[in-house]
């Protein structure tokens, strides 16, 4: 089994992915979840586990659902 912060950094390069596909900085994305530029540097890098809510939160401004965002995690 994969380990938890394996996941969490396939997890981050989703979101980046996602992010760069929508044309956002991370600043952009940051602002817009509700959170510090360099919290978001975080979880792209799988150094943080967000809630739940953030990643809704984070997966409804990518325009994605969240099977989406974990697609291939």
């Amino acid at each position: 089994m994969e380990s938890l912060s394996a996941t969490h950094k396939r997890l981050g390069q989703r979101i980046k992915e996602l992010r760069k596909e929508n044309e956002m900085t991370q600043e952009d994305l940051a602002f817009k979840v509700g959170v510090d530029r360099s919290y978001m540097g975080f979880v792209e890098r799988g150094e943080k586990n967000p809630t739940l809510k953030k990643l809704i939160k984070i997966a409804q401004i990518l325009k994605v659902s969240l099977s989406e965002l974990f697609k291939s995690i």
